[in-house]
Formats: C-alpha cells, sequence, structure tokens
C-alpha cells in the first residue's frame, strides 16, 4: 500500500507560496482589525487629505498668479481659512450659541404650536426623550468640544503636510510597484485626487451660498433664531440625501408654529435652496467626477453610520467616488470594457488590440 502524502513530501516552492500566502491572510487580517479599532481616525485622516488636495491646488494656483514660492503661498491659504473661521467664530459665535440655546428651550413649544396648526394628532411632533443618548451615539467623540478641537486638529495638520509636499506622500505609493508600472499608479492617483478635490470644492461652495441664502431668507422672513437656523441647515447640506431634510426641518417647523403664511414662506425657501444646490451647484462644481447612484448613497450612508458614526455619513460620497475610480480602472475598464489598465504598458495593449479586432 502506497503511503499517503504529508505537506513535507510537496516541493520546496510550494511550501514556500503556501506561506506566503498564508502570510498574506494573517497580514490582511491584521490589517482589517487595525482599520476597525482605528475607524474613527482612518476617517480623520482620509478628509484631511481631501482637505489638503484643495489646499495644495489653491497654493499652486496662487503661486502661478503671483509668483511667490508655493510654501508660502500654501502658508497665506492655510492662515487665511483659519482666520475666516476665527474671525466668523468671534463674530457670530456668542450670538449663534445664544440663539441655539434659545430654540432648543423652546422646542417642545415651537413643535406642539406646529402640529396644532397643522392638524396632526397628539404626540406626532415631540423630542425623544433620549436624543442626547442618540445624538452622543452618532456623533462619537465629537459629541464634546474637546473631541470636536482634537478632531479638527488632526484634519488640519494632514492638510497641511499632505498639501506641503503631496510627491512625498504619492512617491511612497509608487515604490510599492515596478517601474513599468509606476506611472499608471500615478495616474490613478491623480484621478482619486480630482474625485477628493471636487467634493471638497461643491461641499465648501454649498454650504457658503445655501448658508448665506438661509440667513438672508430667513431674516427677511422674521423667524426667530434666523442665524442659529440658518446655520443649522447649512452645515448639514454636507450631509448627502438626508441632510438637506433635516437641516431645514427646524427651520420650517419654527416658520409654521410662527404662522401658516410663515411657514409657506419657509418651506419655499427650503426648496428653492435645495433647487440651487441640487440644479447649479453641485452639477456645475464636481460635473461629472463623483457619479454614484443615489441607491448606493444611501446603502453606503447606512453601512458606513452604523459603523463609524457621523463620519462615516459624512464622508460617504468621496469614498465612494474613490472607489468608483479604482473599480473602473483596476476592473471594469480592463476586464469588461476591454481597455488596458495602463494604456502605457505594451503587453497590455498587445491583449487588447486582437479582442477589439475580433468585435
Amino acid at each position: 500500500m502506497t503511503p499517503r502524502p504529508t505537506p513535507l513530501d510537496t516541493s520546496v516552492s510550494f511550501r514556500q507560496r503556501a506561506r506566503y500566502v498564508v502570510v498574506l491572510v494573517a497580514l490582511a487580517v491584521v490589517a482589517l482589525f487595525v482599520l476597525w479599532t482605528t475607524r474613527q481616525a482612518v476617517l480623520l485622516v482620509f478628509l484631511g487629505v481631501a482637505i489638503g488636495v484643495l489646499f495644495f491646488h489653491a497654493s499652486q494656483w496662487l503661486a502661478e498668479r503671483t509668483g511667490v514660492p508655493r510654501g508660502a503661498a500654501l502658508a497665506g491659504v492655510v492662515l487665511a481659512v483659519i482666520g475666516a473661521i476665527a474671525s466668523a467664530s468671534a463674530l457670530g459665535g456668542p450670538r449663534l450659541m445664544a440663539e441655539a440655546s434659545e430654540l432648543w428651550g423652546a422646542a417642545p413649544e415651537f413643535l406642539e404650536a406646529t402640529r396644532a396648526r397643522l392638524g396632526l394628532p397628539e404626540g406626532a411632533l415631540s423630542l425623544p426623550s433620549d436624543l442626547n443618548a442618540v445624538g452622543g451615539r452618532l456623533l462619537g467623540w465629537f459629541s464634546s468640544a474637546a473631541g470636536v478641537l482634537s478632531g479638527a486638529l488632526v484634519v488640519l495638520v494632514v492638510a497641511v503636510y499632505t498639501a506641503a509636499s503631496p510627491a512625498q506622500y504619492t512617491g511612497a505609493v509608487d515604490r510599492l510597484f515596478d517601474r513599468d508600472h509606476q506611472p499608471f499608479v500615478e495616474d490613478v492617483l491623480s484621478d482619486m485626487g480630482t474625485v477628493l478635490l471636487a467634493w471638497v470644492k461643491g461641499v465648501g461652495i454649498a454650504v457658503a451660498v445655501l448658508g448665506l441664502m438661509a440667513v438672508v431668507g430667513l431674516t427677511a422672513i422674521g423667524l426667530p433664531g434666523a442665524l442659529a437656523l440658518a446655520a443649522f441647515a447649512a452645515v448639514l447640506t454636507v450631509i448627502p440625501t438626508f441632510g438637506p431634510f433635516i437641516g431645514w426641518a427646524p427651520a420650517i417647523i419654527v416658520g409654521f408654529a410662527e404662522g401658516t403664511t410663515t411657514g409657506l414662506w419657509t418651506l419655499g425657501l427650503a426648496v428653492a435652496a435645495q433647487q440651487v444646490e441640487g440644479n447649479l451647484i453641485t452639477p456645475k462644481v464636481q460635473g461629472a467626477m463623483i457619479r454614484v447612484a443615489p441607491a448606493f448613497v444611501v446603502a453606503g450612508q447606512i453601512v458606513l453610520g452604523a459603523l463609524t458614526g457621523f463620519l462615516g455619513i459624512l464622508l460617504v460620497v468621496p469614498i465612494l467616488g474613490v472607489g468608483r475610480v479604482l473599480l473602473q480602472r483596476l476592473y471594469i475598464g480592463p476586464f469588461v470594457e476591454g481597455e488596458a489598465a495602463d494604456p502605457d504598458d505594451p503587453s497590455e495593449a498587445a491583449l487588447v488590440e486582437p479582442a477589439a479586432e475580433a468585435g
């Protein structure tokens, strides 16, 4: 009877490949564990990189127009952004906090007045008793002022380092691949950077324009706490799909509590603002760079929201946009559409050309 072979009877090359696969699987498991335990920090770094892409392009544009060194232009851009945020906080912060506190204290009365005016059943509009607990779980470490400040500091540091020397980090990724494929890797990274730039620009312009529309419109309508309501509506604009509805809900409730006509004017302003954002700002600024179907955005919000909280909901669009670039360049192009993944690689072009001729 022939003895059964054991793992030691296999060839040396097979055992080496087996060990290589085991090591790769182990590293993948460790990497997934690390990503899971540090998911909030990873998303903060991702946001910092996205803002860093904007800082880089803004500083490059400023350096080309003025002739100053790009480092000095970057310093000017960062200081201008920090100065604008600090000035807005100093000038409008106290009033914003006071109005928000007054609105929160009067929220039950506004809800009851709106419910009665619209003829809704008892309890249809009320604040959930565990609202603070739900908000704390959703926001994670951002539920405290210290968490917000530390998160903002991480994002700023990552953004500045990314904008200061992006070639250093893209070069580190390049070195993971052979020289023949490095130009292709750089091209893919460039596409990913373009997606992040389009998202940051679109969000920034949307928040600025809609915030201005909201504060002017709500003040003209005569709503109490117009600045706080406008700021809430503008900030929630950054959350796709559900953000605009949640952001404008307090203003609409306060409007109907003040009167039917006031409520209708507020509702009309909310609809107009969303039309401007959906039909003008996003298509013009982001264009075709971020082509993500709404169903995928909603699904991504549900999954990332459950896993990572507010940051996942906020960043779902750029994450899906970057994923679409990778899927298109690495799978759909070469394997579905018959395009070479790397057009500069002669071996891949040779594989594609016969298929095209046969078609």
